[in-house]
């Protein structure tokens, strides 16, 4: 399988151990978290198996190109829009997660709107470059990124003041029935693998998916669950972690490198997320654009052969973002995610379903 293909999997793995996908899974710690971690990491495994043998089926071509030379416009059109509002959704969340984030903990005095246009005009350059450039700069991240993460991990891991007994407490609700929402987030982190509906067009050979692969990301998933969901409980107990806003900065907070150059562990810790959090981001609203570039093809928008529609769509993007993290509260941006989450089965069974016809016409 070839090594880009891990990397849009395991990005979206790896910048949700601090997103939105903690909190609600700790939210739902006595209501069912841990089944709905093992069922989201049997069924998301299962899911990606599924897509990879699926889009192997069409080496080279994107998932709009597809639909729309096998199915009828009245389907294809609709299908393309619905995939749009679920990427630009996971990148929207992300975003405003990571704007509350940097404003509560570096910038507290700093404008909420000064702090989302940066972000933004940033995002806004990222999302424009080509998709084989986007493929580049998200291995270049995950080299500068992945290692220094990975080295916190195990600080947290064989800190003595990880309380095992916490976490042994929490696993004593394993025998609640799973929890939809839990499921939903725990899903989440597989949605990676859904980026090849555009990046699928630079893979002209076919993806090897046997037992090897299968069990690499189904474990590398389940170890980044267990990380998320259990590190924190054993940090800060199980009766007070649900009321955290940002469970696992508090826990990073709990860190300290005696002889390091900064100490306190939560601002590397940030900005080192943060750098996966934007790479992740930035292919949700890439793959986004090309969704909505392939419904709405405005041919006559053109200034010296460049066509103007892309840096449209962005400069909307850019303005919903500016509008919802105005008015958006932190309690309203942990119910938005959970119903954005709670859609993430259907996500997946729409766009199965989609790749099944589109298979079966092909045949025909």
């Amino acid at each position: 399988m070839s090594r880009f293909l891990y990397y849009l999997i395991f990005l979206t793995m790896i910048s949700n151990i601090v997103a939105s996908v903690p909190k609600i899974l700790l939210f739902e710690s006595k209501t069912g978290a841990i089944p709905s971690m093992f069922a989201a990491v049997i069924i998301g495994t299962i899911f990606v198996f599924i897509l990879v043998k699926l889009f192997n089926a069409f080496p080279g071509k994107s998932f709009p190109d597809m639909l729309k030379q096998y199915t009828p416009k009245w389907f294809a059109y609709p299908v393309l829009f619905y995939l749009f509002l679920c990427w630009f959704g996971a990148g929207l969340i992300t975003l405003i997660t990571y704007v509350f984030l940097f404003i509560t903990f570096f910038a507290p005095e700093t404008s909420i709107v000064i702090t989302t246009l940066a972000f933004v005009l940033v995002i806004s350059f990222g999302i424009l470059m080509k998709s084989r450039s986007m493929l580049y700069m998200a291995e270049i991240v995950l080299v500068l990124f992945v290692p220094l993460i990975f080295f916190l991990l195990i600080k947290f891991y064989v800190n003595p003041k990880l309380d095992w007994d916490f976490i042994k407490i929490a696993m004593m609700h394993i025998n609640h029935v799973p929890s939809y929402w839990a499921f939903g987030a725990a899903l989440y982190i597989f949605m990676g693998i859904a980026d090849l509906v555009i990046f699928n067009e630079l893979f002209t050979k076919k993806h090897k998916m046997g037992w090897k692969q299968v069990l690499v990301i189904g474990l590398s998933g389940a170890a980044i669950l267990f990380t998320t969901f259990f590190v924190p409980i054993g940090y800060n107990g199980v009766e007070q972690i649900a009321e955290l806003t940002f469970p696992w900065i508090s826990t990073s907070d709990s860190i300290r490198m005696k002889y390091g150059l900064i100490e306190r562990v939560i601002f590397i810790f940030i900005l080192a997320f943060l750098g996966i959090a934007f790479v992740s981001l930035l292919l949700h609203w890439h793959v986004a654009l090309k969704l909505l570039e392939s419904i709405f093809q405005f041919k006559r928008l053109k200034w010296k052969d460049k066509m103007l529609a892309p840096y449209i769509f962005v400069v909307i993007f850019g303005i919903i973002s500016l509008v919802l993290t105005r008015k958006l509260t932190q309690y309203q941006l942990f119910s938005l995610s959970n119903y954005f989450f709670g859609s993430i089965p259907i996500f997946f069974v729409v766009l199965i379903s989609s790749l099944v016809l589109v298979k079966r016409r092909a045949k025909l």
